[in-house]
């Protein structure tokens, strides 16, 4: 079986349920790692994703959240 490989960094979690397509992350990614896929905001592009958390702080439904990985 092929298993979804995990990228090799952190990438913004989008709940689609709460997203409303409004495209404010999208415009507000510096970067173009997100895009608005069937009216809904996904990170399309995960290796363009620096973290900056613009995308985060913009959306107006809290449907974008930056996971923090802790590395020994």
């Amino acid at each position: 079986m092929n298993e979804p490989v995990p990228p090799e960094k952190p990438v913004p979690v989008i709940v689609l349920a709460r997203c409303d397509g409004c495209g404010l992350c999208v415009r507000a990614c510096p970067t173009g790692a997100l895009a608005l896929i069937h009216e809904k905001a996904a990170v399309a592009h995960p290796q363009a994703c620096e973290y900056h958390g613009y995308c985060e702080r913009i959306c107006p439904v809290q449907a974008i959240s930056r996971p923090f990985q802790i590395i020994f």
